[in-house]
C-alpha cells in the first residue's frame, strides 16, 4: 500500500489546506508544497516496522537496520503492555500504528524544525525521498531519483527563507502519520489506533470499519480507494487554486 499511503497523506494535507485558506489566510507555498511532500513522505513512516517495507528501503542498509530495531522495541512494547498480545507475531501494526505514535513523531520533527534550518532541511529531505519511493515505480524515478528530488526539496525549502520558522513541519508529519493509520484501519486486520488506551479489555485491540467495509490490501478495495483518492485530490488543487 506503499503508493496508497503517500498519495492519501499528500491529499489529506492540501484538503486540510484548502478548507483553512477558505476561513483564514492564505497559507503560502511552503504550507502547501512542502507541507504536502512531508504528509506524503510521513504517510509511510509507521510501516517502519516492517523491513521489507518502503520506508525501511530509502535509505538502503541504515533504514533496514533502523526497521529492524524498530521491530524489535514494538514487540516488546506490546509484550510487556498487554499479556492476552503477548507472542502475538512481529512488530508489525502495532507500536508505529497508533495515534499516539503520529503525535510523537510529530512532535519531533516540529522540534527538528524549531532548532533550525538543518534541522527542517533533514525533515524535508527525509520525507520528500521517502514520498518519491512510494509514489513513483523504481523504473520512472531511477535508482536516486527519489533522494534527488528531496534535496532539491530540502535546498529550495531553506534556501529560500534561511531564517524562517519551521517548527509547523510537524503538522505534516502528524497528518501523515495518522493519515496511514487510519488508512489501514480500513483494511481487513485493522489497527490499535487507541493504544495505551484499553478496548474490550486489549491496549491493542484491532480497530477499524465494521468488517464487510474493510479491504484486502493489493485487491479491488484497494484499487477504489486509490481512485478516490485521486478524485479528491483533484478536487482539492481545484480548491486552493480557485
Amino acid at each position: 500500500m506503499g503508493r496508497s499511503h503517500a498519495l492519501s497523506g499528500v491529499v489529506v494535507w492540501l484538503a486540510g489546506c484548502a478548507v483553512v485558506e477558505r476561513v483564514g489566510p492564505d497559507l503560502g507555498w511552503r504550507s502547501l508544497a512542502v507541507g504536502a511532500l512531508v504528509a506524503g513522505g510521513a504517510a509511510l513512516a509507521p510501516d517502519l516496522d516492517h523491513p521489507g517495507s518502503t520506508a525501511a528501503r530509502v535509505l538502503g542498509p541504515v533504514t533496514r537496520w533502523a526497521a529492524r530495531g524498530v521491530d524489535a522495541v514494538a514487540v516488546r512494547v506490546r509484550d510487556r503492555t498487554c499479556a492476552c498480545c503477548a507472542r502475538r507475531g512481529g512488530g508489525h501494526r502495532t507500536l508505529t500504528h497508533t495515534a499516539l505514535f503520529a503525535v510523537a513523531l510529530g512532535a519531533l520533527a516540529a522540534l527538528a524544525g524549531w532548532a533550525g534550518p538543518f534541522g527542517a532541511a533533514a525533515v524535508v529531505y527525509l520525507s520528500a525521498a521517502l514520498a518519491m519511493h512510494g509514489l513513483l515505480r523504481r523504473r520512472t524515478r531511477g535508482p536516486f531519483g527519489g533522494h534527488a528530488v528531496g534535496l532539491l526539496a530540502a535546498a529550495a525549502t531553506v534556501g529560500a527563507a534561511p531564517g524562517g520558522s519551521w517548527w509547523w513541519l510537524g503538522l505534516p508529519v502528524f497528518v501523515g502519520c495518522l493519515t496511514h493509520t487510519l488508512g489501514d484501519s480500513l483494511t481487513v486486520y485493522g489497527t490499535p489506533l487507541l493504544w495505551p488506551l484499553r478496548v474490550r479489555g486489549c491496549r491493542w485491540a484491532l480497530l477499524g470499519t465494521p468488517r464487510r467495509l474493510r479491504f484486502r490490501t493489493g485487491g479491488t478495495g484497494e484499487r477504489v480507494a486509490v481512485a478516490v483518492i485521486g478524485a479528491a485530490g483533484v478536487l482539492a488543487a481545484w480548491a486552493l487554486a480557485a
